[in-house]
């Protein structure tokens, strides 16, 4: 495997992968062509929820209204020509109803009420206060805001039950029967006739379930697609490269995890720099000793870390 190495390495492992991966910014460009056709060609599902409005408590005690939105779809939109397209349309051709897959929930679509970030805008209220359904002044678009978690709640619903930890869904049947019980043996009598009411049909539940697949997977592969687009890419090279300017957010894109300053700081561990401040490539940074002195040395660079070490004498120095 190539560089199949971290924190343990040779001066010529690093020379090697930092030449490579700083000439590798040259494909930045038209890697980022590719993800947006890639992109464009699965398509998308977006989902428009019923919104409502629900009383709830606020931490201070008092009661307000805040717009939230149920898991009731009033509308269904798939990208027109897109691969996803073909797949929910031969899905449904087949029996299949693409509402029972999944709620298609997608909290990377979650948008901000103004145009400004937060921090920036003045009529933005930081201590605003939260109920357990999330702001006033930021409703939701999406069930649960995008995400199904477990619900974080220290209190007891009807019955008794304590619902701590339980899914947040509606349609969970520990939630609807209001009790924990042990669902596979309850079942059991009823799972036996379903079974064989499945039988003579397991062949087209099983090329619903394909087709079910593939329009999952798609979905998961547009979601890689943007997170290998506008973060690791953007965290990586943005700024460096023509084709991604680099981001103003720096806490959301840490400066010092960017490619190009750890190039820097292990090139300042790696070798010596000369009287412009410039990196001499040709002197291990092992020692500060002009040899004037041979009993008056400290040590630097390199020296500090055990797992990084000069080339071995005998060994190749372009060897990996």
């Amino acid at each position: 495997m190539p560089f199949n190495w971290a924190g343990t390495m040779r001066e010529a492992q690093w020379r090697c992968f930092r030449n490579w991966s700083l000439k590798e910014r040259a494909s930045v460009g038209p890697r980022l062509k590719v993800i947006n056709a890639e992109l464009a060609k699965i398509g998308h599902i977006t989902v428009r929820y019923r919104a409502v409005n629900e009383r709830v408590t606020t931490p201070t005690g008092s009661v307000t209204d805040v717009q939230t939105v149920t898991e009731q779809r009033d509308a269904f939109f798939v990208s027109q020509g897109s691969s996803l397209e073909k797949l929910v349309q031969a899905y449904i051709a087949a029996g299949g109803n693409p509402m029972s897959i999944s709620l298609w929930l997608q909290p990377d679509r979650a948008q901000f009420t103004t145009q400004e970030d937060p921090n920036e805008d003045d009529k933005d209220k930081p201590n605003e206060p939260f109920s357990n359904i999330g702001p006033e002044s930021t409703p939701a678009v999406q069930p649960y805001r995008g995400v199904v978690a477990p619900d974080s709640t220290d209190s007891y619903g009807p019955g008794g039950q304590y619902l701590g930890g339980i899914p947040t869904l509606l349609r969970n049947i520990q939630r609807i029967v209001g009790r924990f019980f042990p669902e596979s043996e309850s079942g059991a009598k009823i799972a036996i006739r379903i079974d064989h009411s499945r039988r003579w049909v397991v062949k087209e539940i099983a090329e619903l379930g394909i087709l079910e697949n593939r329009i999952i997977k798609l979905m998961d592969l547009r979601e890689q697609l943007q997170h290998e687009r506008d973060t690791i890419i953007q965290q990586a090279v943005g700024g460096s490269v023509p084709d991604l300017p680099l981001s103003p957010d720096g806490n959301r894109f840490a400066r010092n995890l960017h490619l190009t300053r750890i190039v820097t700081e292990m090139d300042r561990t790696f070798y010596k720099t000369n009287a412009d401040g410039e990196i001499d490539f040709n002197e291990i940074n092992l020692r500060d000793d002009d040899g004037s002195n041979p009993n008056n040395v400290s040590p630097t660079g390199i020296s500090f870390y055990d797992t990084l070490t000069p080339n071995p004498v005998g060994t190749d120095d372009f060897a990996v």
